[in-house]
Parts: C-alpha cells; structure tokens; sequence
C-alpha cells in the first residue's frame, strides 16, 4: 500500500548527512458539523489503533479536489448529511516528521439530513453528541486523533467556552439558559 509513497530526501543538519523518510499522502478534508442537537461524528473501526474510535467526519482529497469540495462530499458520504454552506476553520499538518499532507478543517451548521454513500471498506455509525459532553469526550480519550480534538476545540471556542484551571468553562449564557450553576 505504501510502495511508492516513500520519499527519501537528503538532508545536512550540523554537518551530519542523512536520508529522511517521509510518506506521501493526499491532503484531508474534516468537517464539525453541528445540529440542534450537537456535533455529528462518526465512530468506526481504526486497524491500527486495533478499535473504534469517534472522530469528525473526515477523509483523503481526490487528486485535483477542492478542499470544499472534498469536504463536503465526505460529510455527505459518511454521514448522510448535506452542508449548504462550509467555512474553512484552519488548515493544518498533523504530523510533520512523517508526512507533508494537510487536513482542511471546516464548519457548517444545521446540514441537511440525507442519505449515506460508504466506501465498500467502511462500517461507520453515526452519532450526534450534545455540545455539554465534548469536554469529557476530549479528557477521556473518546476523541482521540489530532484532526478530531483540534476540531472540537477549535468548535468550543467559537460556541464561547474557555479553558480554565484545567477544564472547559461554558460560556454564561449556557448556564443562563440551562439554571445551572458554577461550582
């Protein structure tokens, strides 16, 4: 899978000659889409982390593809829905001492629900989580990988939370509309 994906390069650091390795893979598009109800994820089986995991809805560009446009699809291939319009969030590069590829992380509010289009080698389920269980989502390790985290972050801070003391503070106006209070 990964013949011809290798790229040796040399590299001179202080006088010391090397190769550097680096794989070469097609950039990412991401997506946080969020509903009524929360942000749309999808969990599925990773072989190498060995289980399945939550991650935003997510996969490889198409060479030639717009960002936008890959996002898009890829939301609507993965969890059946449909965004009218995408803002780009950051583009970014998750692992730099292995590979050049970017993920294209975008965000789109209240997508239309539709249909799902899975590649033959994916079973994905699809989940909605409540905005209030993102903080723990990002503690426990539920959302485990880079692109997923980074999003949900990323999501977090534009809803109005901050990090303090260690843990996700909900903006004011959530405790306002829910009564609850702060410890």
């Amino acid at each position: 899978m990964l013949r011809n994906r290798i790229r040796r390069v040399p590299v001179t650091v202080r006088d010391t000659h090397y190769i550097h390795e680096y794989l070469v893979l097609p950039d990412v598009a991401a997506v946080v889409a969020e509903t009524k109800d929360g942000v749309i994820l999808v969990e599925q089986f990773r072989p190498a982390l060995g289980r399945r995991i939550l991650e935003l809805p997510a996969g490889r560009l198409h060479r030639g593809e717009d960002s936008v446009v890959g996002a898009r699809r890829e939301l609507q291939e993965e969890t059946g829905y449909i965004a009218s319009k995408l803002r780009l969030l950051t583009r970014f590069y998750p692992s730099v001492g292995l590979s050049r590829h970017k993920v294209h992380l975008y965000y789109t509010k209240d997508p239309t629900p539709g249909e799902t289009h899975w590649d033959p080698t994916e079973e994905i389920e699809v989940k909605t989580i409540p905005i209030s269980e993102i903080p723990a989502m990002l503690y426990d390790g539920r959302a485990a990988d880079a692109k997923t985290q980074l999003g949900l972050v990323y999501f977090l801070a534009s809803m109005g939370w901050t990090y303090q003391r260690g843990r996700w503070v909900p903006p004011r106006s959530a405790f306002l509309r829910t009564g609850a209070t702060r410890e």
